[in-house]
């Protein structure tokens, strides 16, 4: 736990120092560019997220003893590969249907990064398996290891790019990098233990097929999290990039206080719900709690300090009301709580209701944007709807949960019984 948080910081400060430098060296109107090949490109590794959540899962529920023997019935598959044959085809679906959102998202003469996106998001596929693999197996060393290099690579590249001041591929190519290069190093580090964990019991269909589920919901979240500047690229026409820039600055942000730490330890909430049920009431109530106070202390920050700092650090072409960014900081604080919800959801097993939590959460978010509303309040509202609604259907799911197994347990016949 204490590695993974600290690696978060890191992968959270490298995040910060990438938005402040191409901000500050690209202008607004480039980073709106930047920004909107970032989303795509993480959108897809949002997606690719529940590649990691269910290898978690299935890791965590598989005795490597019981594999030990070949001879031992049951359905096994290996992700080394699974995770490959899942890589090939995202690349391909991401190339096919870069057509569809590369030439009004980044533009007709930026089209072609999307070869970085199809690219950098097969290498991600297996960062997430092997992700997976670390947290399910609990490996939190190497996981922390995976998080904190993935970071630090890629600010080092990308403050490279910036000073040889080259074309945008290669700032592209310096973000996309880091995902190969960080997976190789802790792979190589201590492949045995890695490797000995990559077969789970389970069939490759059932493990397709939950796999599918887990990425459907995750889609949703990357809709709303990732993937939510290219989402507003397509408001902003009016705009255009320049007045795109300041806003997803400001939404990057405020939020990456909140979700970056329960991001990264999202893999590890699934595992320890999954191997201590009895203890998700309290857990889940403790994170909530924590996600509220953190809250209501950068609400308060935001509309005292917000536009000042803003302006002082990205200069006087940032241009957002202190009111759009603190509503964006409480608008992040929900999104953590469906994150958090979502994990404990997970961990008992329904897929189902997972997915429904974040896919109703991302379609009335997507549904509000259509407001005849000015794009940051409409965004900050957006951002705070859908995901209140996603953590209502998490807790019901939860509850209902709770009553079916208490229904169940009561149900058990005890010594001197006469049932």
């Amino acid at each position: 736990m204490p590695l993974l948080l600290a690696a978060t910081v890191v992968s959270g400060l490298a995040g910060y120092v990438v938005t402040w430098r191409v901000f500050v060296e690209a202008g607004a109107a480039g980073y709106g560019v930047f920004s909107v090949f970032w989303s795509a490109l993480f959108l897809v590794v949002g997606v690719l997220f529940g590649v990691q959540q269910e290898a978690t899962r299935a890791v965590a529920q598989t005795d490597p003893g019981s594999l030990a023997d070949p001879r031992t019935p049951g359905p096994r598959t290996s992700l080394a590969t699974f995770a490959p044959a899942l890589a090939a085809v995202v690349v391909l679906v991401v190339l096919a249907t870069s057509p569809l959102w590369a030439p009004s998202g980044l533009g007709p003469a930026n089209a072609g990064l999307a070869w970085f996106v199809a690219v950098g998001a097969g290498f991600n596929c297996l960062v997430a398996a092997a992700s997976g693999i670390l947290a399910g197996a609990g490996l939190w060393r190497q996981l922390a290891a995976i998080i904190s290099l993935d970071g630090i690579l890629r600010v080092v590249f990308v403050l490279v790019a910036l000073a040889a001041g080259g074309p945008l591929w290669l700032l592209a190519l310096a973000v996309i990098l880091p995902f190969p290069l960080s997976l190789l190093a802790v792979v190589a580090s201590a492949p045995r233990r890695i490797l000995g964990r990559v077969t789970v019991s389970e069939s490759f269909g059932s493990l397709a097929a939950n796999t599918g589920r887990t990425m459907l919901a995750a889609s949703a979240t990357a809709v709303l999290i990732n993937g939510f500047p290219l989402v507003l690229s397509f408001f902003a026409t009016g705009s255009g990039h320049a007045g795109l820039g300041s806003l997803v600055l400001a939404v990057t942000l405020t939020r990456a206080p909140i979700l970056v730490p329960l991001t990264a330890l999202s893999s590890f909430l699934v595992s320890r719900f999954t191997h201590h049920p009895e203890q998700v009431a309290r857990t889940l109530t403790a994170i909530m709690a924590g996600i509220a106070a953190l809250a209501a202390v950068m609400c308060l920050c935001a509309y005292l300090f917000g536009l000042p700092v803003m302006k002082a650090v990205f200069g006087p072409q940032f241009d957002l009301a202190p009111g759009a960014l603190t509503a964006l900081v409480g608008s992040a604080a929900l999104i953590g709580a469906l994150s958090v919800s979502g994990a404990a959801v997970l961990a008992r097993g329904k897929h189902g209701m997972y997915a429904a939590g974040w896919v109703a959460a991302s379609v009335i978010t997507l549904a509000l944007l259509f407001l005849p509303l000015p794009l940051a309040p409409r965004a900050a509202l957006a951002l705070a709807a859908g995901p209140a609604v996603g953590v209502a259907i998490h807790l019901f799911a939860l509850r209902a949960g709770s009553r079916d197994r208490s229904g169940a347990l009561s149900a058990v016949p005890t010594e001197g019984d006469p049932r």
